[in-house]
């Protein structure tokens, strides 16, 4: 089985026409931040304050720390970064938006993705983990998943298992990752698997839930599991 970092660009993969890939994450930022919005619209008002059973971030909360991050500077970014490597959490700081409610919300993340798709500068992969990881939080508390675009979420793992902090490392170090409905892996060894979904919730230290062992003939193209 191909690690998936082969088919990212400037990767070790067979050499094709590569003049419509690209690293620029402006689009699939922009189709999670619509495709939550939409989610909040349908939920309604009741859902606001809904949370996962284990994980105690509401809707809400999801919603207010992803406004809160859409403009941080790239310092504060790497300073988040470096405290959830050390476990410290790291969230976005409280942000002078406000949001009210579910539609109120859900108008912010539409505006907020007209001006990603609009903007003339790439978004950076650091952006679409923002998007993809509220997504999984609130699709949890919502009881509803939040489809992601597969590779939105092989970006995100990536990022994430390469930043992960020492607990989730040992879980991870020496196995590759499989996406069973997203068709995405990483890194190399013995399989653990779940959905996109599941492992991108574990890598962001969502829950406990870890990855499985891949069962014997179940990834089917030869892989070892």
């Amino acid at each position: 089985m191909a690690d998936f970092a082969r088919y990212l660009p400037l990767s070790q993969r067979p050499r094709v026409d590569e003049r419509g890939v690209t690293s620029d994450r402006r689009e699939p930022t922009a189709t999670v931040l619509r495709t939550i919005a939409t989610a909040l619209r349908s939920a309604g008002d009741d859902a606001w304050t809904a949370h996962a059973d284990d994980d105690a971030t509401t809707v809400a909360e999801a919603v207010a720390e992803l406004v809160a991050g859409f403009d941080r500077a790239p310092a504060r970014r790497a300073l988040e970064s470096a405290q959830h490597a050390l476990g410290m959490g790291g969230r976005a700081p409280a942000s002078d938006v406000r949001v009210e409610g579910p539609a109120d919300a859900a108008a912010a993340l539409e505006a907020r993705a007209v001006a990603i798709a609009e903007r003339p500068q790439p978004t950076r992969l650091v952006e679409l983990d923002d998007a993809v990881v509220a997504a999984v939080r609130i699709g949890d508390a919502l009881r509803s998943p939040i489809a992601v675009p597969a590779l939105a979420s092989g970006a995100v793992a990536l990022r994430r298992a390469a930043a992960a902090p020492t607990p989730i490392k040992a879980v991870i170090s020496g196995h590759s990752l499989h996406a069973t409905d997203a068709a995405w892996t990483i890194g190399h060894g013995p399989v653990l698997v779940g959905t996109a979904h599941e492992l991108i919730r574990f890598l962001a230290g969502i829950g406990t839930r870890a990855p499985r062992p891949a069962r014997q003939g179940e990834l089917g193209d030869g892989a070892d599991a």
